[in-house]
């Protein structure tokens, strides 16, 4: 399997990893990551192999050594570039398959013996992605397909002890307000207001996470700044934060644990998604017909719809700024999502118990 792309393309391709597990549980599955997901490898559905690949070619010759040597019936190619298709043809794979998306020239056409055409009609990202696996055998999922992550319980030792000595020894509110993509970030004294009700009127604490990124860090200073504008009185609980100093394996421990998850349309969205947490997601250029949460305790907010919460998604529905979501309509949200679910511990939550 090849998945290049960053985190939250690999966090979407996990159900079809453990969908090929299931159907074939003798099979020996080999993994082709970006080094950039490298802390995430624990937390996925099994494989036997996880490789890595390099974003500069030339430090890729042990990964293209183990693809030469290997033997490999079928190669299911998720991501569909020139650098993926050329590990494709490296691995001499007896099926390769790829979506039709990925055909460009006769080239891909001879690396390439499946092309799978996705439906014409709109389809979820992660419908999309169990597709590639049909050729395979895999059956059609009995339910619409969810984000599969399981976090070592070493891990969950480990964020416990964090949040015990930084002040947070219960539930706590878990803020992620940036990301990549600059366009994606709410304004920071909205994101202020909203953790100014989560610790007055809820009572819980807040941990900020983030990126290393000057410009996100430049956000998350924006966010503590309009905090120390808008409080009228200290706050009542620590605001911590962890921005820039966990690594992936113990943030998806952190996301885990949380009683309550807020974040921009990012990587962080689809793993708490992959535990059931309660979240809100704020989405504005981007359109969440193709990645929203999909269970029953998220939310999600689109400056591009009229209603507050959007529970009727469109591909056709127009973007707009991230200015256009209210502080109301997060502060709302927030408030369903934390009557309607009581406040359990992961492990006696739906989420999978850590390994």
């Amino acid at each position: 399997m090849l998945q290049l792309n960053r985190i939250g393309e690999l966090v979407l391709t996990t159900p079809a990893l453990k969908a090929i597990r299931d159907t074939w549980p003798e099979a020996h599955v080999t993994l082709v990551l970006n080094e950039l997901c490298e802390g995430l490898i624990p937390a996925l559905p099994k494989a036997d192999d996880t490789l890595l690949y390099k974003r500069k070619i030339r430090f890729n010759r042990a990964l293209f050594g183990h693809l030469l040597t290997g033997r490999f019936d079928a190669c299911l190619d998720f991501t569909g570039t020139d650098r993926s298709a050329l590990l494709a043809l490296a691995s001499r794979a007896k099926k390769r398959v790829a979506f039709s998306s990925a055909r460009k020239g006769p080239v891909r056409s001879l690396i390439y013996q499946h092309f799978v055409q996705v439906s014409t009609d709109p389809a979820h990202a992660l419908d999309r992605v169990y597709q590639l696996v049909r050729p395979l055998g895999v059956p059609p999922p009995q339910s619409p397909p969810h984000p599969i992550l399981l976090v070592p319980r070493i891990a969950s030792n480990r964020i416990v002890r964090l949040l015990t000595e930084c002040g947070v020894p219960g539930d706590f509110a878990l803020i992620q307000p940036g990301g990549s993509i600059q366009e994606r970030y709410w304004l920071p004294e909205r994101w202020a207001e909203l953790i100014l009700a989560l610790q007055h009127k809820h009572g819980l604490p807040c941990v900020l996470t983030g990126g290393p990124e000057a410009f996100e860090q430049e956000h998350l200073r924006s966010i503590q700044t309009a905090l120390a504008v808008l409080s009228t009185t200290p706050l009542p609980f620590p605001l911590v934060t962890l921005a820039g100093q966990l690594d992936l394996m113990l943030l998806t421990a952190l996301i885990e644990r949380a009683r309550i998850v807020a974040s921009c349309d990012s990587s962080v969205s689809h793993m708490a998604a992959a535990f059931r947490r309660p979240q809100i997601t704020l989405y504005g250029p981007s359109n969440p017909f193709h990645s929203h949460p999909r269970h029953t305790n998220a939310s999600v907010l689109f400056a591009g719809a009229p209603e507050d919460v959007t529970t009727i998604f469109n591909a056709e529905t127009p973007l707009a700024p991230m200015s256009l979501i209210t502080t109301q309509s997060a502060l709302l949200a927030c408030e369903h999502l934390l009557k309607a679910t009581s406040p359990t511990s992961p492990q006696s939550s739906s989420c999978p118990p850590p390994l």
